[in-house]
């Protein structure tokens, strides 16, 4: 359970990651169609930037109940 709580923060910042790409490039070439609709676009942006955040204060987290460990 300890390596899923750690390694998850990880794997959700590299996916919002992603997602942001995706909506550049949707943003640069609508053709490709990432995001048609702007309530998702809108949506994707929030799940983006939340995501990020929860990952980096998951991380600060963790690395701080390491540190007082030692």
């Amino acid at each position: 359970m300890n390596l899923i709580r750690s390694v998850l923060p990880h794997i959700l910042i590299i996916i919002s990651g992603i997602f942001i790409v995706f909506l550049i490039l949707d943003s640069y070439n609508p053709t490709m169609e990432f995001v048609s609709n702007p309530i998702s676009t809108k949506l994707f942006w929030a799940f983006c930037i939340l995501s990020i955040i929860n990952g980096v204060l998951t991380i600060v987290s963790n690395r701080s109940k390491w540190r007082n460990k030692e």
